[in-house]
């Protein structure tokens, strides 16, 4: 088995979610450390969720259940 960043960023066939205990105070920590997130974090009824690329380029989503 071999890893390789995905092919197209534009398609994604997974992801990995993470569940923070406060996704603005994870967001704006993983912004100074160097993190590119796609937006900042979003509110819906259910949850606060923000995503981002690791260095391979590979979709990661840190997420705050309410």
């Amino acid at each position: 088995m071999t890893f390789a960043p995905p092919s197209d960023p534009d398609r994604v066939s997974h992801e990995l979610t993470l569940r923070v205990p406060d996704c603005p105070e994870a967001y704006e920590i993983l912004r100074e450390r160097g993190a590119e997130f796609l937006t900042p974090p979003v509110e819906s009824d259910w949850e606060i969720r923000a995503f981002f690329r690791d260095p391979d380029g590979n979709l990661l989503e840190i997420s705050e259940a309410k």
